[in-house]
């Protein structure tokens, strides 16, 4: 755990080189709703490649770092995406605090998901101290294809919700019992997953919640026995790879840093819109990285990895995309022996 100036602390997992001197630095940042302890598999693995020191940190206001107050808000007078700065810059500056505690001079920074978004960010801002970025399924980098699309009805989003909140439950299980009778998704080199299907009534009512800045986290927290269930579920549907143990275990880290007091999990509705799609889109900015870069996504990852080939005809330093062979959006813990693998490697290459 390491104290910022703010007084603020930034819990972090500190794995030492397996040879007796550490030259090289390996920074892992997690993504949204989860923490460090996601990377329970791939730990100790990276942590041998000789002369790597290997850290896992938890962002400010997430997993098992404090909870401050989260103090960004938008003003009657804005919009979200007048305040996409703010929220970017809260995180790469907390980064940049922990790397001078820590002492870091260089490192290779590797993010997933809003983890990644956050990297991108800090390494156009600090390149000096990224000798390459890993970006794993990073959310953000493609454009939103719903930008200034008009709503599905002119009615205000409360007489929508206060309307058909009494439904919301029967629609999403209904959804979710159609995705799931669908067929499972190839596998193969060039396919992408499908998101399900979602209802124009169901959407209404979830842009309100996301743009009311309603996070999941909340909703689990204000459920009380159902929200323990909720996160029962989805753990254990969500890993079927991993042994009964195991889902047990990342049930109850995932279900007390998900009922932990709400802080940086308020920083979604100002970094992305609804659909997950981001307010200022990666794909404008990553040309402007000057380190080399790799993108790693799953072959059943709901995140898009063609977003990623498309940025790379725009970027100017040496760029890599892997796909993990049956892995989701949290490939490293769907096949974690592939991912070490593969991550071993860009760090000899590195």
């Amino acid at each position: 755990m390491f104290t910022l100036e703010t007084e603020e602390s930034l819990l972090t997992e500190t794995i030492p080189s397996a040879s007796d001197r550490s030259t090289k630095n390996l920074v892992l940042c997690h993504g949204y709703g989860a923490g460090l302890g996601f990377f329970y598999k791939n730990l100790f693995s990276l942590s041998q490649a000789p002369g790597w020191q290997v850290f896992a940190i938890d962002w400010l206001g997430m997993g098992r770092s404090s909870r401050p107050k989260w103090t960004i808000e938008r003003k009657s007078n804005q919009t979200w995406d007048d305040i996409v700065d703010d929220v970017e810059e809260h995180f790469v500056e907390t980064l940049e605090e922990w790397r001078k505690k820590v002492g870091i001079e260089k490192m290779t920074l590797m993010g997933h998901s809003l983890g990644g978004y956050f990297s991108v960010c800090y390494s156009l801002k600090y390149p000096q101290h990224v000798e390459k970025l890993i970006l794993v399924s990073p959310v953000g980098v493609p454009e939103n294809p719903e930008k200034g699309a008009s709503q599905p009805t002119n009615k205000p989003p409360q007489e929508i919700l206060e309307e058909e909140a009494a439904q919301l439950n029967d629609s999403l299980q209904a959804e979710t019992i159609a995705a799931q009778s669908k067929s499972q998704p190839t596998t193969s080199p060039t396919s992408t997953r499908t998101p399900p299907v979602i209802s124009e009534r169901t959407r209404s009512i979830l842009r309100y919640l996301w743009d009311s800045n309603i996070t999941p986290m909340s909703i689990v927290r204000l459920g009380g026995p159902l929200g323990a269930t909720l996160v029962h579920k989805y753990t254990f549907a969500r890993f079927p790879s991993l042994n009964t143990e195991e889902k047990t275990n990342l049930y109850d880290y995932l279900y007390h840093i998900t009922t932990s007091k709400g802080s940086g999990e308020y920083a979604l509705a100002g970094t992305l819109a609804f659909s997950a799609y981001a307010r200022n889109p990666l794909i404008h900015r990553l040309g402007g990285l000057q380190m080399p870069t790799t993108f790693v996504y799953g072959t059943e990852d709901w995140m898009d990895y063609r977003a990623a080939e498309k940025a790379s005809k725009l970027m100017k330093v040496p760029v890599k995309i892997i796909r993990i062979s049956s892995g989701g959006h949290h490939m490293y813990i769907d096949n974690p022996e592939e991912f070490n693998r593969e991550m071993a490697k860009e760090m000899i290459d590195g």
